[in-house]
């Protein structure tokens, strides 16, 4: 497979970047147990997507996923962007990329991580790679977001939060403003993710109230992320007030400091992304 410059129309540049910067943040910022869990949700989530309807057109073969592993795990930044962008260029789809190429890497790397065959870091460098590029091609992905109608908003308590008062005047609030709010309280990781998957959100609110949240907020917003990759993701709750920079830690699109001002913050964040076709 030919080696083309990074330079796709497709490529959204900027969720690149915003990827590409988290990834490197969580990694130089959170202990290291906590990003063994947060690479280790990114491979596991990236290596078991499922396809929505049709299996994809074309299955990349062993040999081909060797060579995407290598790029990934080489000293070449942008090999692995390279790999899978060129393979998009020769007329392979987006769901051959996600669940084939993507997948098939993750899966590959994951195997590899559990018999020692590759370290920690060169795992997490190389999910990271991985997760950088379906945030840049997450239009292409999810092509058919702009046709979605009535897109609702889900406010969800973070994983064992205890705290609901604080979400439940929110989700009211909001209902009150003639909103479709969707309320997850007591839900855990799984089963949120889960729920937004299947309901696809055009928001996604994620309440936390005290700064030992950080590592389970920045697993979950990758995960959804991954599984929803034109929703907005913000983070509110007393955490923003607890945690400088909480949202370019965690990864999620902004913050929502005040209860007043919450529903006009939010439709302002919505509006910001208009979908490409």
């Amino acid at each position: 497979m030919a080696r083309k410059p990074i330079d796709s129309d497709q490529l959204d540049r900027s969720a690149y970047e915003a990827a590409d910067a988290h990834f490197r943040r969580v990694h130089s910022s959170l202990p290291g147990d906590a990003v063994e869990t947060v690479a280790r949700e990114v491979v596991r989530r990236l290596a078991f997507r499922m396809p929505r309807a049709a299996k994809p057109d074309h299955q990349p073969t062993a040999e081909e996923i060797d060579m995407l592993c290598a790029d990934l795990l080489s000293r070449d930044e942008s090999a692995g962007d390279r790999f899978i962008l060129n393979a998009r260029s020769d007329g392979a789809s987006a769901e051959a990329i996600y669940l084939g190429y993507v997948a098939g890497a993750a899966r590959r790397l994951g195997v590899m991580w559990e018999e020692d065959r590759v370290s920690f870091l060169e795992v997490t460098l190389a999910s990271g790679r991985l997760y950088r590029i379906i945030r840049g091609l997450r239009h292409v992905i999810d092509s058919g977001w702009g046709t979605l109608k009535g897109k609702p908003t889900l406010f969800a308590l973070a994983p064992d939060e205890t705290h609901t008062l604080g979400i439940e005047i929110a989700t009211d609030i909001f209902r009150r403003e003639g909103w479709d709010v969707e309320m997850s309280v007591g839900e855990d990781h799984e089963t949120i993710v889960s729920r937004a998957e299947t309901n696809r959100y055009q928001a996604i609110v994620l309440v936390a109230n005290s700064e030992g949240m950080v590592t389970q907020l920045v697993r979950l917003v990758l995960a959804l992320r991954i599984t929803q990759p034109m929703a907005k993701v913000v983070v509110a709750g007393n955490i923003v007030g607890q945690v400088p920079g909480v949202s370019d830690l965690t990864g999620a699109d902004a913050t929502i400091e005040q209860i007043e001002t919450a529903a006009e913050t939010l439709r302002a964040i919505v509006a910001e992304d208009t979908p490409k076709t």
